[in-house]
């Protein structure tokens, strides 16, 4: 079984609790979660704010109809990371980064790799996120990027000899 990797964060509201309540709302679909890492601290990315985020990332074993495609998990499991992010109060119409109470981010589904212009997984930033690669060193340090070729571990190291 191919495992999903969901990146969290939150930087309005009760932080923890949206977090918490996300991976709760992903285990009524996909069962409890095989890992979640702890949570962290950062700053924002890619935009200007007064709010600083928790990032987490948890790990699933979801059962999948195994007659889909991968495209059409992957577009199923968007369309519930998007619900998610609606019942707990994200609002989509500002573009480009902002303010969130949760955001949800498909990251691996197992070695999967998607290209298509409304989703690309792995996710295409992953490499250049402190607050995601932190967290997925924890969960699964020896995971290797399908795309890069390189682990958890090795991404992480090279982000850190760039800042």
């Amino acid at each position: 079984m191919k495992e999903l990797v969901i990146g969290l964060g939150s930087n309005l509201g009760n932080r923890e609790w949206n977090i918490s309540e996300a991976i709760r709302l992903l285990s009524l679909e996909f069962g409890p979660p095989l890992k979640v890492s702890s949570l962290i601290e950062t700053e924002p990315w890619g935009f200007n704010s007064d709010y600083a985020f928790l990032n987490a990332v948890a790990l699933f074993s979801p059962v999948v109809d195994s007659e889909a495609s991968s495209a059409e998990l992957l577009a199923g499991f968007m369309r519930l990371l998007f619900q998610i992010e609606a019942q707990l109060g994200r609002n989509r119409t500002k573009e480009g980064y902002a303010d969130r109470t949760i955001d949800l981010d498909l990251l691996f589904y197992g070695d999967t790799v998607l290209c298509h212009p409304e989703l690309t997984v792995p996710h295409p930033l992953l490499h250049k996120r402190g607050f995601v690669l932190i967290p997925l060193m924890e969960t699964c340090p020896d995971l290797v990027h399908p795309v890069l070729r390189k682990t958890t571990r090795e991404l992480l190291e090279t982000l850190n000899t760039k800042e």
